[in-house]
């Protein structure tokens, strides 16, 4: 299906710097030069793509980010890339337009559509991931304000950031703990950055902790409602998240390997041919149903329900973004061939990082089929 209007100038702008992005430099050590590439992405417009006009952004549509993202990694860029460029256009979007103050979205979002500043999410800690039932930080009420005691891990963005989302224990709401999200500057007093070890992939993402140690801000950080930014923040921008990810940036990876799988083929054909072209045309098949139901759970996010129902449409994405990153595994192991690179390890890394909250998924699913709530 051609792109609409709407969808051909993101798509060209995308593919564009894709181009630019393939072409990184190495140092002597391996690690990507830095390159400005954010930084011109900025300039043009492309931080800003989810920021509503109202504040210098573009208003572009979730599923515009889909189709970009995917474009960008099929194109050749890194999905490392892509994953800080999807953070930084949820965090903007989904976090800061969706629940900020005006002062807030004033603040904050023009300079974000302008790549002048960058917020990190601040959501899983170390020894506990983003599990809500293991998430130590706190925030104190203290006159009129607040104190926040505790430590995160594996902030996407979060070398270059100038502010961090952090979401802490305010209280409880019966069993459940109540979290408040803040929006906490990178100059607060003891607030303290430190290097993340490299993960050895997803180049060139970057990634920190931080440690906070009475770390007082005032009522006016708080971002969203008291006590509720896990329903509220966490869960709706980890669904985007998802979309966007094992929906856009995967399957244009998954293009990728496929595309050199068959370049292989036509420059040395194996002997059984049938056995090939059913190989490629299941994972081309799996590839393109992907495509389908990430378009499909995208439009769901833009829809009047937003998030709502779009859960189940991500188990079934998950699930087949899994299969046909299994059927190219299959068809590289079936010539003696290895992944390209460090594309694969990277397609598999975002697949990992979806993991968690897909089997939460489908095991949600499961039980209301198994307490009679679903029909056959």
């Amino acid at each position: 299906m051609a792109p609409s209007r709407r969808e051909a100038a993101p798509l060209k702008q995308a593919a564009a710097f894709a181009k630019r992005d393939a072409g990184m430099r190495l140092d002597g050590a391996g690690r990507p030069v830095p390159d400005g590439l954010l930084a011109s992405m900025g300039r043009r417009g492309m931080l800003g793509w989810s920021i509503p006009e109202a504040y210098g952004g573009q208003g572009r549509r979730y599923a515009d980010i889909l189709t970009a993202l995917d474009a960008f990694v099929r194109g050749g860029g890194r999905p490392g890339r892509a994953l800080s460029w999807a953070v930084h256009l949820i965090v903007g979007k989904t976090l800061i337009a969706g629940s900020g103050t005006s002062r807030q979205k004033r603040e904050i979002l023009p300079a974000m559509a302008s790549g002048k500043k960058t917020v990190s999410i601040a959501l899983s800690e170390p020894d506990a991931g983003s599990d809500p039932k293991r998430i130590r930080t706190r925030a104190a009420r203290s006159g009129d304000g607040y104190v926040l005691d505790g430590e995160k891990a594996w902030l996407t963005n979060g070398p270059e950031a100038d502010a961090f989302v952090v979401f802490a224990v305010t209280g409880h709401r019966g069993a459940r703990k109540g979290f408040t999200a803040f929006v906490v500057p990178r100059e607060c007093p003891g607030l303290t950055v430190r290097n993340a070890p490299p993960l050895g992939c997803l180049e060139p993402a970057a990634h920190c902790s931080i440690r906070l140690d009475r770390c007082r801000v005032p009522a006016t950080a708080v971002l969203g409602r008291e006590g509720r930014a896990w329903e509220d923040l966490s869960k709706p921008f980890r669904v985007v998240e998802d979309v966007l990810l094992s929906g856009g940036a995967v399957p244009g990876g998954l293009h990728r390997l496929l595309e050199h799988w068959i370049r292989g083929w036509r420059a040395s054909p194996g002997k059984d041919a049938v056995e090939a072209a059913e190989r490629i045309g299941e994972a081309a098949a799996l590839l393109e149903t992907a495509r389908l139901i990430a378009r499909e759970a995208a439009c769901g996010l833009d829809g009047p329900q937003g998030d709502a129902g779009v859960e189940r449409t991500l188990v079934s994405l998950h699930l087949t973004v899994k299969r046909c990153r299994e059927s190219l595994r299959a068809a590289f192991e079936a010539r003696g061939l290895g992944d390209p690179d460090a594309l694969g390890i990277d397609v598999d890394t975002l697949l990992a990082l979806g993991e968690p909250a897909s089997r939460a998924r489908r095991r949600n699913w499961g039980y209301s089929w198994l307490d009679g709530k679903e029909r056959s």
